[in-house]
């Protein structure tokens, strides 16, 4: 056997063993409840996103919050951080922390009084470990529900956004989670060279999507479509930074809640070249401040397949005058769902993409792995 057949070979059966330990997609809980994913970068002025958080906590009753730390490493910076917004933006609600030393019959108690969470950031994998060891629910998750099931809102940052699903991501860059080799991937979020997403299972808040934060800024597409694909699910919403969605976990819909976007991506079109690690024909929606999106209604439906990818007529720059470059992404797919006449193209380290317009703000995009493979 080659050493690019043995290799393909060995992505076969990690692919194979990564999908037998995550959970089925099950139905999402139908509560009353909202959770509010945010991308991270929370900005203490960000309006939007905290009266939003506010005008949610007081609809099960007296505003009562709970702020979660299980996932910070400082616990204590953490928890005075929110304390202090909360003070501002939510005068007169009653305010405690629940730190991932807290007895579970205390953390129980403050879940069973609370009207609202807020899981602060840091490592998602801390709040699972803490609240969901080995895939089973613990009393505090059970109260979660609870929460949600009379009204709640469970509201995460980074960590506390990437958790909410059923499958979670544990770290990783785009490049490892398309399986780009280390020499290609000059990134250093993470010094471990395994090839493939690294994800697991989440807290199981919601079903119809896998969430994932810092997406814009991280150049976390790849990732994305690579942890969709591995897991089966179809639906992922990349949350930027100082952005945030709204899931209605009554109706299953999602709301853009802040100025800053975030991106909804579905993969159930989605085509594998032979021979290659692309992948074709995914799609793509900005998502904005005020627009809905019906998530069932996503999944029932059937995309259809998009015709073959137009010429590329223009290549976004990583960093325009005046411009973050950490923003391509976003700047890409907002130029593709508007580019009628040929596709626009970013060129990162090892792998591209590129994006053309599919109608109703909706753009159909292409990973494309440049790097050898081998």
């Amino acid at each position: 056997m080659s050493r690019a057949a043995a290799s393909l070979a060995w992505r076969l059966l990690c692919l194979v063993a990564a999908m037998a330990v995550l959970p089925a997609c099950s139905p999402a809980p139908r509560g009353a409840g909202t959770l509010l994913a945010i991308g991270g970068g929370l900005d203490d002025d960000n309006r939007p996103v905290y009266e939003r958080f506010a005008t949610l906590a007081a609809r099960a009753g007296e505003p009562s919050i709970v702020i979660a730390t299980a996932a910070s490493g400082d616990q204590d910076d953490a928890a005075k951080g929110k304390l202090e917004s909360f003070r501002t933006w939510c005068p007169g609600a009653s305010v405690a922390v629940m730190r991932r030393e807290t007895p579970t019959t205390e953390s129980v108690a403050m879940i069973n009084r609370a009207t609202a969470m807020f899981f602060t950031g840091g490592d998602q994998k801390r709040i699972t470990d803490r609240y969901r060891p080995g895939d089973r629910d613990g009393p505090e998750l059970e109260a979660m529900r609870r929460l949600l099931a009379r009204g709640g809102v469970i509201a995460g940052t980074s960590a506390g956004d990437a958790m909410m699903g059923e499958v979670m991501f544990h770290t990783g860059r785009s490049a490892q989670a398309l399986g780009i080799p280390r020499a290609t991937d000059t990134g250093s979020e993470d010094d471990d060279a395994m090839l493939g997403p690294r994800i697991g299972p989440g807290m199981g808040l919601v079903a119809w999507v896998v969430t994932d934060s810092h997406f814009f800024e991280r150049h976390r597409v790849g990732r994305l479509v690579a942890a969709l694909e591995v897991s089966g699910r179809r639906l992922g919403v990349g949350v930027g930074e100082d952005a945030a969605v709204e899931i209605d976990l009554a109706s299953g819909e999602m709301t853009g809640v802040s100025v800053a976007d975030s991106l909804l991506v579905d993969v159930g079109s989605m085509k594998r070249t032979n021979g290659t690690l692309d992948r074709l024909a995914c799609r793509a929606l900005v998502v904005r401040q005020g627009m809905r999106v019906p998530l069932p209604a996503l999944l029932a439906s059937t995309p259809r397949l998009p015709a073959e990818a137009p010429a590329v007529v223009r290549e976004v720059p990583v960093a325009e005058p005046g411009q973050n470059r950490q923003l391509a992404s976003w700047r890409l797919f907002m130029q593709g769902a508007e580019s009628h006449e040929g596709a626009v193209a970013l060129t990162l380290d090892g792998w591209s993409m590129r994006a053309w317009a599919a109608g109703q703000g909706w753009s159909w995009f292409d990973v494309v792995v440049t790097a050898r493979p081998f």
